[in-house]
């Protein structure tokens, strides 16, 4: 089975979800998905070719907008996204390592979302399942939490 590049999926979020995802700064620990209170009809994770942070170009499992047309547009997976990779199509990310050198700085200052969301147990097994393995990629979307 050919697993699409990330610039694919890209490409598609663009053109139909009020929300992109720049991949190659996603961590993939699926904190967007968490927060999202309608994620079972929005959300799935997919496989696809990308690096992680810029290294290591390999079949990564991501979050994918399966159903754009739900989104409310409440952006509340663009607030929990620790890295700025999920943002509102209109403004994508421009210059990936300052919008990560500053998602990461800002990180321990968020109310809601802080260090306490991310490093929680399940998003650090996503995290682990999502880039090293351990989850299901052939033929399914890997998310049978």
């Amino acid at each position: 089975m050919e697993v699409p590049d990330w610039k694919d999926y890209y490409e598609r979020m663009k053109e139909a979800s009020p929300l992109v995802i720049h991949y190659p700064i996603c961590g993939g620990g699926d904190e967007c998905i968490s927060a999202c209170p309608f994620s079972g009809e929005i959300w799935e994770v997919v496989p696809m070719k990308v690096s992680l942070f810029g290294v290591g170009y390999r079949v990564r499992l991501r979050p994918f907008m399966k159903n754009p047309e739900a989104c409310r547009r409440c952006y509340i997976c663009v607030q929990a996204c620790p890295t700025g990779a999920l943002r509102p199509a209109e403004s994508p990310v421009r210059h990936p390592a300052l919008t990560f050198i500053k998602s990461a700085l800002t990180l321990p200052f968020k109310k809601k979302y802080g260090l306490s969301f991310v490093f929680r147990k399940e998003h650090v097994e996503r995290f682990k399942r999502n880039n090293f393995g351990g989850g299901k990629i052939e033929g399914g979307t890997g998310l049978q939490d």
